[in-house]
């Protein structure tokens, strides 16, 4: 590889990296655009603790529960 070479690839390498931030900040705004407005419905429910030692320390069982988003397409 002759020396001219070497030096067009460095080039070329550094105008890759210094656009690449906006590019994937294009791609990433893009990404999130595409995605649906609504989520799915989620619903937590936390119960009180049941006197046992673990749930003294850490807490009532939580349980949560999701339905998926239909899509009418």
């Amino acid at each position: 590889m002759s020396v001219w070479e070497k030096i067009r690839r460095l080039i070329n390498s550094q105008k890759f990296y210094a656009t690449l931030p906006s590019k994937l900040d294009r791609a990433e705004e893009q990404w999130h655009e595409s995605q649906p407005e609504n989520g799915p419905d989620v619903t937590v429910t936390e119960y009180e603790p049941d006197g046992s030692e673990a749930q003294i320390l850490l807490g009532g069982a939580l349980h949560s529960r999701h339905n998926s988003v239909e899509e009418h397409e």
